[in-house]
């Protein structure tokens, strides 16, 4: 089954069944402004490599998902389109790594 054709969010056995080793993963924590959580939350939606994002409590706002097929790519989504949505004021990069 594709990645694509599963319901989001996915559990843990499923990203690692999907797991493409060419990829980088990365959870991005989003503190916001709380009046803007909505439309920071549509526009996450439609940027290409998001798997999933949630609104959580604690510490951050907001929780990313990500997939992109390379480092510049994280990089773009981050630094272009994440950090530049209004209502973002601070985006942590966590990239997953392997051991």
């Amino acid at each position: 089954m594709e990645l694509e054709d599963k319901q989001l969010p996915l559990s843990i056995a499923e990203l690692l069944e999907d797991s493409d080793e060419t990829s980088i993963k990365a959870y991005i924590l989003i503190k916001a402004d709380p009046k803007e959580i909505a439309s920071i939350m549509l526009a996450l939606s439609t940027f290409e490599g998001i798997r999933t994002a949630d609104v959580v409590t604690g510490p951050y706002d907001i929780i990313v998902y990500a997939e992109v097929p390379d480092q510049y790519e994280l990089g773009r989504l981050v630094i272009n389109k994440i950090h530049s949505l209004e209502g973002v004021k601070e985006a942590i990069t966590c990239v997953v790594v392997k051991i």
